[in-house]
């Protein structure tokens, strides 16, 4: 029978124990947000938006400013052309922080050089484009952005000599300066915050990488480990009765009695394959319990149980003996099947490729450390298996699980040869009670 992997069983239980967690929790886990949580999240993911909001608020509070007197009569027209120049790039501030700062640095200038008196309409979106441009921009752009603050703080004065008057320029270093520092400042926190918030995001879409990788990889492996379980249930039982059919064909005519008896083993065989595929199927399905009485009676075939299987193969009409080596010893699930797989793989090759007459031996060689399968025919002409085939593909595969090797090749006396070799370092020197032992099968001896 097909034993349930352990690993897929328990990752299966794992999941649907979530689930149901996550459904007992009911609506603890999807709270509806607060006003202000989707206000936040509205404006994340509509930053143009917000920002043009923005924009047009500064935009409107120039305006004021100018209308109300705080700019000369004589430069309102020239101030308003200011404010928006030195507004609109706040549009981009987080799209092009570099070019959209250079923009409003530039108009900023030429108001602080060129028009007296106009500080007021572009002041607060050349600070908000300084705290982009350090925020949002290159490192580089942090001290460049805070160079050209003090410029547009200092350049008046030293354009209109006003360098000499102390309580101007204290009146200007008192405030100017702590501005410029305050707008460094709180650009560089929201650099390191928005920094922190990619990296956390950058991280958690690795791990969703990673983890959907591992997903694949065992999902990967377990349908490798099933298409092996299904190619050893079907490939073995339709050789066995393929050929048992053949030689009932031959005992009808000059034994019925035979026939009968081949037809009867013919059944047997198929009932057999029946009961592995519907526990494969039933492994596979999700709506059964992992841990089901039915899975936990089904008896999990081993290296004891390939006495069973030679005999069965032998009844079927191939020629074949067994000898056992050294003393048997108790194995683990997986290699004990493995062991199993890889006589029933080998017997199978030899009814398709060398023929249901052909002399077979299989030998089971149980030394203090390994165990030794060599499954040889003595067929005239070397097997050649069918291009596209798994089955010594699939032998491998499951030595390698197990830490062991299957070597495959023609025999120097003639034939073909299967060499299983596994670890037994860490399994218990207890003898191996088969289930349906041969007569005369034990240590140092042979069944034929």
């Amino acid at each position: 029978m097909i034993p349930p992997h352990p690993t897929a069983s328990a990752a299966r239980s794992a999941v649907r124990d979530v689930l149901r967690t996550v459904a007992d929790r009911g609506t603890s886990l999807s709270e509806d947000p607060t006003l202000v949580e989707r206000f936040v999240t509205l404006c994340r993911r509509n930053p143009v938006v917000v920002d043009a909001v923005f924009a047009a608020a500064l935009l409107w509070l120039a305006i004021s400013w100018t209308l109300e007197g705080k700019v000369p009569s004589w430069t309102q027209v020239s101030a308003l052309a200011l404010a928006v120049a030195a507004a609109a790039p706040i549009l981009l501030r987080r799209i092009y922080p570099v070019p959209a700062a250079i923009v409003t640095a530039v108009v900023a200038l030429v108001g602080s050089f060129a028009f007296v008196g106009t500080l007021a309409v572009f002041v607060l979106p050349a600070l908000v484009m300084a705290y982009s441009a350090v925020a949002y921009g290159p490192r580089w752009a942090g001290p460049l952005a805070v160079v050209v603050l003090l410029v547009g703080v200092f350049g008046p004065l030293l354009r209109h000599g006003l360098v000499a008057d102390a309580t101007a320029m204290w009146s200007v270093v008192g405030i100017g300066v702590p501005v410029v520092v305050c707008v460094w400042l709180a650009g560089s926190l929201r650099r390191a915050a928005y920094r922190r918030t990619e990296g956390l995001r950058e991280r958690a879409r690795l791990l969703t990488d990673n983890r959907r990788q591992e997903v694949r990889i065992e999902l990967l492996a377990e349908r490798s480990r099933i298409s092996r379980e299904v190619h050893d249930v079907v490939a073995h039982s339709l050789s066995g009765i393929i050929a048992q059919a053949d030689g009932g064909q031959f005992a009808a005519r000059r034994d019925p009695q035979k026939a009968v008896e081949v037809l009867n083993r013919i059944a047997t065989t198929g009932r057999e394959a029946l009961s592995d595929t519907r526990g494969l199927l039933e492994m596979l399905r999700d709506d059964a319990p992992v841990d089901a009485p039915d899975r936990a009676r089904r008896p999990q075939l081993g290296a004891g149980d390939i006495p069973t299987l030679v005999e069965q193969v032998r009844a079927g009409g191939l020629p074949v003996d067994l000898a056992v080596t050294g003393a048997p010893r108790t194995t683990g699930a997986g290699l004990g099947l493995t062991a199993y797989r890889v006589v029933q793989e080998s017997l199978t090759n030899v009814i398709r490729h060398a023929g249901p007459a052909t002399p077979t031996h299989v030998g089971l060689d149980w030394t203090g450390d390994e165990l030794i399968v060599r499954v040889r025919d003595e067929g005239g002409a070397v097997p050649c298996p069918p291009r596209g085939g798994h089955g010594l593909i699939g032998m491998r595969e499951r030595a390698a699980l197990h830490g062991g090797s299957v070597e495959t090749g023609p025999h120097p006396d003639g034939g073909w040869v299967v060499r299983l070799r596994l670890p037994l370092a860490h399994v218990p020197r207890e003898p191996v009670v088969p289930r349906r032992a041969l007569p005369g099968a034990g240590t140092d001896t042979s069944t034929r």
